[in-house]
């Protein structure tokens, strides 16, 4: 309900601004579907990010984020029923906003090949435009970690702390054959090591799932891979995450 809640106050608002204002940064990674955390998801309804075009003043106002932003020609557009910057734009401002694992999580969003909204290119590009805009630092890493093959923002995550750890970087999404025969498709793998890590969210505790997971294990093992798990609660100390991943790594 709250969600809902969000929607109808955030539209209500732009109706009651002027028609030059659009959101940008955190609200308008809402509007546009980008996978944010939790925290950074609920201050964007909860106090909006609203922009005009600079040299305007910017809109002030209890519980708004008010910004006046340079603006090209293709940088706005307008997605359920709301103004709001671009993808590329928009990820151009949430770079000094978000921490280098969760910009990574958005990157890999919009480049998936999966649903490519933006590529690699069109982002690196948006950077070069502005290349001492906020968040400069956070663009360049989380264009050198980028992958189209990730699949879920903790997938992007993991990798991210991984690399951050100073471990090899792996391959994503790795498909498995035995012969002709598939055999899995594995979160992240360490080809040499023989390692796969793999990501189970809350899904994975449906015991038809867990059936199903423990039968993918064992078809691995079988082939001589080791694989570890990796929970939600392994996120509350990446450090020690990346650890076990290095004592695996060199066993």
């Amino acid at each position: 309900m709250r969600e809902v809640d969000g929607w109808v106050r955030l539209r209500l608002l732009m109706r009651a601004l002027p028609s030059h204002a659009f959101a940008c940064g955190p609200t308008a990674a809402v509007v546009l579907g980008f996978p944010l955390p939790a925290a950074v998801h609920r201050d964007a309804f909860g106090r909006p990010t609203i922009a005009v075009p600079y040299p305007s003043n910017r809109i002030r106002g209890r519980g708004v984020r008010g910004r006046s932003l340079q603006i090209g020609a293709t940088d706005l557009k307008t997605r359920r029923e709301i103004r709001v910057t671009s993808n590329a734009r928009t990820w151009l401002d949430l770079s000094a906003e978000l921490d280098l694992p969760a910009l990574v999580a958005v990157t890999d969003f919009l480049i998936s090949r999966r649903r490519r909204r933006c590529t690699r290119e069109e982002l690196a590009a948006e950077h070069a435009a502005s290349p001492r805009a906020p968040g400069a630092q956070n663009r360049r890493r989380a264009l050198e970690l980028c992958t189209e093959h990730s699949e879920s923002p903790r997938e992007s995550e993991l990798r991210c702390a991984l690399d951050q750890a100073g471990l090899p970087r792996p391959e994503c999404n790795v498909q498995i054959y035995d012969g002709s025969r598939f055999v899995a498709r594995v979160d992240i793998m360490y080809r040499d090591r023989k390692l796969v890590v793999e990501y189970y969210g809350d899904h994975h505790r449906d015991p038809d799932q867990w059936s199903r997971d423990e039968v993918r294990r064992a078809e691995l093992e079988s082939f001589g891979y080791r694989v570890t798990v990796v929970t939600r609660r392994d996120f509350d100390d990446l450090g020690a995450l990346a650890d076990r991943i290095r004592r695996l790594l060199m066993a």
